[in-house]
């Protein structure tokens, strides 16, 4: 039985690495690791099918094509749900439903959401026999076969063995296609010249509904549950003083995977929850719209029944969408700090995600052409984690309009010069005019923002008055500034919307940027390739701009994290500016060097750290640079290679993740006790 039981372990561990991948997305393994591992599965169950555990994710099979789908009616309708957009709106419900249950304490389960298509599974003795499709509540399509090809469905559950499971039972969820395998049929729709899914969820319900269960395996949906009906009136129901929670819990004892983003007790920790999710599920692999809530006991859900629309015991708190349909006006093309030209859509007004857009970026020529888009086309477009919102994809039917083709720019939109790829393998073009402002405008932007020298009041407005002076060829000139304070103070406070007071408060920051951290001037410098990240190692190799300057490409390659590319384009950038360290040392520049020190005996000397949320009294910036003075080494997010992570309020998605890969959490209190 040895055999049997390592089938058993591999298909749990694929299960599990399935679930991290495209519930969690926290892979610990590689793409390689995983495939040794399912190839392993499927050769074992080849060899010896009669001894495969018949839940296994390599067995998700379904059945021949099909001509229609038979309509089934639900035992129980599948009720919708009444929708809240405020706190007040909860407050007012949680208000509503007491009046009918005085006695019954406000406690409740709340989880995120999934934006898919709502499936009803029905086990008899364990066995699934039967999966409806939502449909008009009362009535759905049956797709038993497409439901047996998702992993995450059990064909069997653990009837007999003292599990619990009962003679009849009803589970219900979502159905729904990650982000990432979305994004992967999206491609293979492109080179088909098919028309895009919009989003996911138009894409899962598609697949749900297809005709060929081969097909549907093929696509790799996922499940999960967000409610238990036991159903058989000989069956022990759940225990009393029971509610949703314990019976999610027990879902996933027997094989169900679990909503990773979840949260119970009062509406105030509801709120906190809905609160915390707002940004951080924007991080998550597969979309959500909201929070749903239910009062967690399932004696007071009984109690407070349904009407003949929605259940009284429970409401959904709804985001704001990001996602919206809307036209396109035209198409204009920004001119970035490398020269890249970006073509952006100038669009028909509409509200995302609780702001009104106006533009959204197309990202490059080809992505152009992929879309086939064209002024006049209605398109969707998201906002989701991006600051600029993009267009995903072209209403159906609208690719069918006879409307002119946009043109790329066969000069820069900015200064006129030539534009062309500096490299063939690329798929940007680029402004070709080294002294472009439109070029130098961006640098200067990047130069002084919060994650460079965070040079307080060079925005937008004074860096295009800056260019536009020809005071300044560099970003680095600005520092020119400070030679003759009397005359940098007459010329800020000359500008539009400049004072004396606010440019004094300009030349008091450039005075502080001058003794930033090397890494910050690394970074700030916009030299191709090198974010934060990479301009911290850097400086912790070469504590001086003279030292990086005289370093080979080959030594270059031996810093942590930079490869023959960084290395090619750190040398290609000091080529260009061979005088670098001089010149900036005439202009009073002497950036910070890293602190040396011994890390071997430090308290968290070999800890990969992350910190998250709002702390107490600490800044993030506070908290990484004790970090870092304790021995740690710090990363800005969490993944298989973090060890410890510091986190405040609002920790979000950082904190979700790390509990998911059992990553150590701790508080500031718990970081000063180190630092003490």
């Amino acid at each position: 039985m040895e055999l049997q039981a390592r089938m058993r372990e591999l298909a749990e561990q694929v299960r599990l690495h399935r679930y991290r991948y495209y519930v969690l997305d926290a892979p610990v393994l590689s793409d390689a690791e995983y495939d040794a591992l399912e190839r392993e599965l499927r050769d074992l169950e080849a060899a010896r099918p009669e001894l495969a555990d018949p839940n296994s994710p390599t067995l998700r099979v379904g059945a021949p094509p099909v001509n229609a789908f038979e309509k089934r009616r639900h035992a129980r309708p599948m009720l919708s749900l009444d929708n809240a957009y405020s706190e007040a709106e909860l407050r007012a419900w949680e208000a509503k439903w007491r009046k009918l249950a005085p006695e019954a304490e406000p406690l409740y389960a709340a989880e995120l959401k999934v934006d898919g298509l709502s499936l009803s599974l029905r086990y008899e003795e364990g066995r699934l026999v039967e999966a409806v499709t939502r449909g008009d509540g009362e009535t759905g399509e049956l797709v038993t076969d497409n439901a047996r090809t998702l992993s995450d469905i059990p064909k069997r559950l653990p009837f007999g063995e003292g599990r619990g499971v009962p003679t009849m039972l009803t589970v219900r969820g979502e159905a729904f296609l990650s982000r990432k395998r979305w994004e992967a049929l999206n491609r293979e729709r492109d080179t088909r010249g098919e028309p895009r899914f919009a989003n996911p969820r138009n894409a899962a319900s598609g697949t749900l509904k297809l005709l060929d269960s081969a097909e549907v395996e093929r696509r790799q949906l996922s499940f999960l549950p967000w409610q238990a009906l036991w159903e058989a009136e000989d069956s022990e129901g759940p225990p009393q003083g029971q509610g949703h929670s314990w019976a999610m819990a027990l879902l996933e004892d027997w094989g169900f995977m679990r909503m990773p983003r979840a949260a119970a007790g009062t509406l105030e920790d509801v709120l906190r929850f809905i609160e915390d999710q707002r940004e951080g599920r924007l991080n998550l692999p597969f979309d959500t719209d909201g929070v749903v809530i239910k009062v967690r006991d399932f004696s007071v859900q009984e109690r407070l029944g349904e009407t003949d629309r929605v259940p009284r015991w429970a409401i959904a708190y709804k985001y704001p969408a990001l996602q919206a349909t809307t036209t396109v006006l035209g198409i204009t093309w920004q001119v970035g700090r490398t020269g890249k030209l970006t073509p952006v859509a100038e669009l028909e007004a509409v509200a995302v995600a609780g702001s009104t857009v106006r533009r959204a970026t197309l990202h490059n020529a080809d992505e152009l052409a992929r879309l086939g888009l064209k002024v006049g086309h209605r398109v969707f477009i998201e906002k989701g984690g991006e600051v600029i919102p993009k267009v995903v994809a072209l209403v159906p039917g609208e690719e069918a309009r006879d409307l002119p083709a946009p043109e790329i720019p066969a000069a820069c939109p900015e200064c006129g010069g030539a534009v062309g790829k500096t490299d063939e393998e690329e798929v940007a073009i680029r402004c070709l005019n080294p002294e472009c402002p439109a070029k130098l405008t961006a640098r200067l932007l990047h130069f002084g923002g919060r994650a460079a020298l965070d040079i307080e009041g060079l925005g937008e407005a004074l860096v295009e008055q800056l260019v536009a002076s020809g005071r300044f060829a560099q970003p680095w000139e600005v520092f020119g500034l400070l030679d003759d304070a009397r005359s940098g103070l007459a010329f800020l406070a000359g500008l539009a919307r400049m004072a004396e007071k606010s440019a004094q408060n300009v030349l008091d920051a450039l005075e502080a940027a001058r003794r930033k951290p090397l890494s910050r001037w690394l970074h700030a410098l916009g030299i191709p390739m090198v974010g934060a990240r990479t301009a911290e190692l850097l400086a912790e190799a070469y504590p001086s701009l003279e030292a990086l300057w005289t370093a080979e490409e080959g030594r270059l390659q031996a810093v942590a994290e930079v490869g023959p590319k960084v290395a090619a384009a750190v040398r290609a950038f000091i080529a260009l500016h061979p005088e670098l360290p001089d010149r900036l040392a005439a202009l009073g520049v002497a950036p910070a060097p890293p602190e040396v020190r011994d890390r071997g005996g430090l308290p968290l000397s070999g800890e990969v750290a992350v910190v998250t949320g709002t702390l107490p009294t600490l800044s993030r910036e506070e908290a990484e640079t004790l970090l870092k003075r304790l021995g740690a080494k710090v990363t800005g997010s969490v993944s298989a290679k973090t060890t410890l992570l510091v986190a405040g309020e609002k920790a979000g998605s950082k904190r979700a993740k790390a509990e998911a890969l059992g990553i150590p959490v701790r508080d500031e209190a718990w970081l000063r006790g180190h630092g003490a």
